[in-house]
């Protein structure tokens, strides 16, 4: 994925007409989002679990939960 971004860039770089670098400008932040988002769902994967167990051990050791 971090290739295809240097990729686009590099195009982008050497691109002249406006139109053409507006729409490599949208590629590039797209990706760059997409990447991104696929970070954060990863951290919710890992954390999740985590905190669902924590709340758990909270609820069984005071006896009741909302």
């Amino acid at each position: 994925m971090f290739r295809e971004i240097e990729a686009l860039q590099a195009k982008l770089n050497e691109t002249v007409d406006e139109d053409e670098q507006r729409a490599l400008e949208e590629d590039v932040t797209g990706k760059i989002l997409w990447f991104c988002w696929c970070g954060i769902c990863a951290e919710v994967d890992e954390l999740l679990p985590k905190v669902l167990d924590y709340v758990r051990r909270e609820c069984n050791m005071e006896g009741s939960c909302v």
